[in-house]
């Protein structure tokens, strides 16, 4: 018999070869160049770089640790020569990148990004970034790019930029970037199909405050906001094919004083009014307390809405949060799916006062999608404790989803004398429908 040669990776063709590297670090993907001959430059053809976290640690740039390293000059240079090195060794052109830079200022970043450009300018994933970004950075004009993805950095954009016209993903964390250029990167990208923004609103001081923040996507179908800057900077003005909405408030960004939750209320009704044709929604319920504060309009309907989503840190629940919840069910005629996530923030020493059951454990009029549509309930918590603050919830729509089909509560840890309670509660709880299976399910 002839012997069977066992190195079949090695056999296999070259292009198949470079994408087996492409999904490696760039530091794995070079160490395969002392396997033979034939893998010596086999990573100089892949179509992009990921010098991302692993190159840095790969490097130990920071023997002495991180805090003393970031104002180093001896390990800016090495990261520096580093990257200029394996971009140059890419004969291009370059289709991905990813740079994290791990210094508070790295006027190299710029450079980098004029290399690629001069490697074709075919760049379709951009992925930067930077530990707290000093110097503003101007993108070059990648005619084929895809993708586009900033953590903190200061970006500006010239003043003739037309948009990158095959942008389709856009995320922004941390971004300094002015009103009006936030709008050209946005409006001027007509392929843009999914915008997910937090903390992108840091103007320089000669930015014009007045200036309102409009978005005019035709082709948006997500979008993600940490609703506190853009409710009050922006509006979504036109997206008719946006299909999922998500805003949340952080834990620094919304207080629970009233003053500051009431500035919020009316402009983040607006702004829920300009996404009510989305058939997926989500906030968080420091928003359900915010729009808790006003009246919801009249003409306010979310007919195409089939999931709601409450997720992220439960805050003090009262009356007009109860008051609330009932109103926007009624507004979603057709919801199918609702997800509940309650978690304690860290704040909280103790429980949230959660809203006494008795006073709602009744029948009410009035729900279509409690009558009709609703079938289905999720809810995550990580400790079954922690469901005690929202137990009314959960017997109101027990009490009032004519067709449920299923209730499930997955959790992570509990004691199991909570668990019995839980499970012992939810046995005897009245039940509208007679087909509803109540699921209490440990996450593995």
């Amino acid at each position: 018999m002839a012997e069977v040669d066992d190195d079949r990776i090695s056999a296999l063709p070259e292009e198949i070869k470079v994408s087996i590297l492409s999904l490696l670090s760039i530091t794995d993907a070079v160490r395969t160049s002392v396997l033979s001959s034939s893998w010596r430059h086999l990573w100089t053809l892949l179509p992009g770089l990921h010098a991302g976290h692993k190159l840095v640690h790969d490097l130990n740039l920071f023997p002495e640790g991180l805090l003393r390293g970031l104002d180093s000059e001896v390990a800016k240079s090495r990261w520096r020569r580093t990257v200029q090195r394996l971009l140059s060794s890419l004969p291009g052109p370059i289709h991905y990148i990813t740079l994290a830079s791990p210094f508070r200022d790295d006027p190299a970043l710029p450079t980098f990004l004029d290399l690629i450009y001069q490697k074709g300018a075919a760049l379709e994933k951009l992925n930067l970034e930077s530990m707290i970004a000093r110097t503003w950075l101007q993108l070059p004009y990648f005619r084929s790019l895809k993708q586009l993805r900033l953590y903190c950095v200061r970006l500006c954009l010239p003043a003739d930029f037309q948009g990158f016209h095959q942008l389709t993903d856009l995320k922004l964390h941390t971004v300094h970037i002015s009103r009006r250029d936030i709008m050209l990167l946005v409006n001027q990208s007509k392929k843009l199909t999914f915008f997910e923004s937090y903390y992108a609103l840091h103007p320089d001081p000669d930015d014009d405050n007045s200036l309102p923040v409009t978005f005019n996507c035709p082709l948006l179908k997500t979008v993600e906001f940490l609703f506190c800057e853009f409710c009050k900077e922006g509006m979504i003005s036109s997206a008719p094919c946006l299909e999922r909405a998500s805003f949340f408030a952080s834990l620094d960004g919304l207080g629970s004083l009233a003053e500051e939750l009431a500035s919020l209320a009316a402009p983040t009704m607006k702004f829920l009014a300009h996404v009510a044709h989305v058939s997926h929604l989500s906030f968080c319920f420091r928003v359900l307390k915010c729009l808790s504060l006003v009246d919801v309009p009249h003409a306010l309907h979310f007919h195409q809405l089939r999931c709601l989503e409450l997720d992220e840190e439960l805050c003090h629940f009262d009356i007009r949060m109860y008051g609330m919840f009932c109103c926007l069910l009624k507004r979603m005629p057709c919801l199918e799916l609702l997800k509940i996530k309650c978690d304690l923030p860290e704040e909280y020493d103790e429980l949230v006062y959660p809203i006494p059951v008795n006073e709602y454990m009744k029948k009410q009029d009035g729900f279509r999608c409690l009558d009709r549509t609703l079938k289905t309930v999720a809810v995550y918590t990580f400790d079954l404790t922690y469901i005690n603050t929202i137990m009314w919830m959960v017997h109101f729509i027990l009490l009032n989803a004519n067709v449920l089909e299923c209730f499930e509560i997955t959790f992570e840890e509990s004691d199991p004398q909570v668990i019995s309670s839980i499970f012992e509660e939810l046995c005897e709880a009245e039940k509208a429908s007679l087909d509803a299976k109540v699921v209490l399910q440990l996450q593995e």
